[in-house]
């Protein structure tokens, strides 16, 4: 395949991905592709190899892209993943029919999410988790896995609209699906949502919160591009970039995303006179001068997901940190966490297999932060402390400066 005929099989793709020892690495999923197409060439029956190969290649996967950093060559083995599975789609009007009424897939989620904290209220943690386990084994793993990090659902608040007399200057916030449907997990001691805490920090640092029009119904695509419905990603995309410039009077005010993984969906397609900022990005460069911020001295663990990375954010979200404690950990041998959007509920063993030395490395710190929901639900499952957004724990510690 063209995304990939560049592999010369070197490896080092293979210390960032999250599947490597639990199935294969990029590089393996690379040589064993080849070796499919080659042995379709000469006439052999594939059937046996590509049966092991949807699970090992493709389900496994997490796509997020990651290996294409350590790649000489810059493959990205996630985009012949993503390929392959769409080339085996076969929902694709359910795939549509969600696109075109997302409001109301954002409605169930948040019914889902209350169902599974009310019969964790009345079954108790221990009884749901082997509950959980049973069901998912019945269901041939089609089923999530419930865990006690297992966010609640989101009581979406009453978004303000603009006020014409406010000489503050104007940002539009961009919640993510994810904010807007995960909030903490039952047992947390942060309760607040993410959505209330990033309100809170830009209006502390002097900023009238502005939010796009039908904002339940927009998303950026990426759940859709991850199952392998690329024409129902774009859509989404559009039609969430078409939003923001309506909201941001053509782009004359700047766009903060709140979702790492959504901030880099949308920056690969973006109009240009749209003013769009991950959460790093704009606090790091526009919040931090308007706060006054008093660290905490408990360690702090630090995740930087696969997207801030690609991004090139990872100093900046270094030096966030370092401002909110005195001292951050970032774990040496954890790079993707292996959630990837949803496989932390519907492939476990995924997430547990890249965190799998998470827990030694961050034993010694009070709490730990990262920039996506998903991602902070599974960080909390693995490594016995909890993680919340930075956001959350930055407005709690900053104060502003007028």
């Amino acid at each position: 395949d063209d995304l990939v005929d560049r592999c010369i099989e070197c490896g080092f793709c293979e210390p960032v991905c999250p599947s490597k020892g639990l199935t294969l690495s990029p590089r393996q999923r690379i040589v064993i592709w080849r070796d499919i197409q080659a042995r379709k060439r000469a006439g052999v029956d594939t059937s046996a190899l590509e049966q092991a190969w949807q699970s090992y290649g493709l389900d496994t996967c997490a796509a997020t892209g990651l290996c294409a950093q350590r790649c000489p060559v810059g493959i990205n083995t996630g985009d012949l993943v993503r390929k392959l599975r769409g080339a085996q789609a076969e929902h694709g009007e359910r795939a549509s029919w969600l696109a075109d009424h997302f409001a109301t897939a954002m409605r169930t989620s948040r019914l889902l999410l209350k169902v599974a904290n009310s019969a964790h209220q009345l079954l108790g943690a221990p009884r749901l988790s082997a509950l959980s386990q049973w069901a998912r084994q019945l269901s041939g793993d089609r089923l999530p896995q419930w865990t006690p990090a297992m966010p609640t659902a989101v009581r979406l608040p009453a978004l303000p609209t603009a006020a014409h007399n406010d000489q503050r200057p104007r940002v539009v916030y961009l919640a993510s699906c994810v904010s807007r449907a995960m909030g903490p997990a039952a047992g947390d001691q942060e309760q607040r949502t993410l959505m209330d805490a990033t309100c809170s920090l830009l209006e502390k640092a002097g900023y009238q919160v502005i939010f796009p029009e039908n904002l339940d119904s927009l998303c950026c695509g990426q759940p859709f591009a991850s199952k392998g419905y690329a024409w129902q990603a774009d859509a989404k995309r559009n039609e969430m970039t078409a939003a923001l410039l309506q909201a941001s009077r053509g782009g004359l005010d700047p766009v903060y995303c709140d979702t790492s993984p959504c901030s880099l969906r949308l920056r690969e397609d973006l109009p240009q006179q749209l003013q769009l900022f991950d959460s790093v990005d704009f606090i790091h460069d526009q919040l931090l001068p308007r706060l006054q911020i008093t660290p905490q001295q408990a360690p702090l663990a630090l995740h930087i997901t696969c997207s801030t990375r690609r991004m090139g954010l990872e100093k900046k979200i270094h030096a966030i940190a370092k401002l909110c404690a005195t001292e951050v950990v970032i774990p040496e041998d954890v790079h993707c966490c292996g959630f990837a959007g949803d496989k932390g509920f519907t492939l476990p063993e995924l997430n547990a297999h890249a965190l799998r030395s998470l827990k030694s490395a961050v034993q010694h710190c009070e709490s730990g932060v990262s920039t996506s929901r998903t991602c902070e639900a599974g960080l909390s499952s693995h490594s016995g402390i909890e993680y919340h957004g930075l956001v959350q724990l930055l407005d709690r510690l900053a104060r502003g400066r007028n």
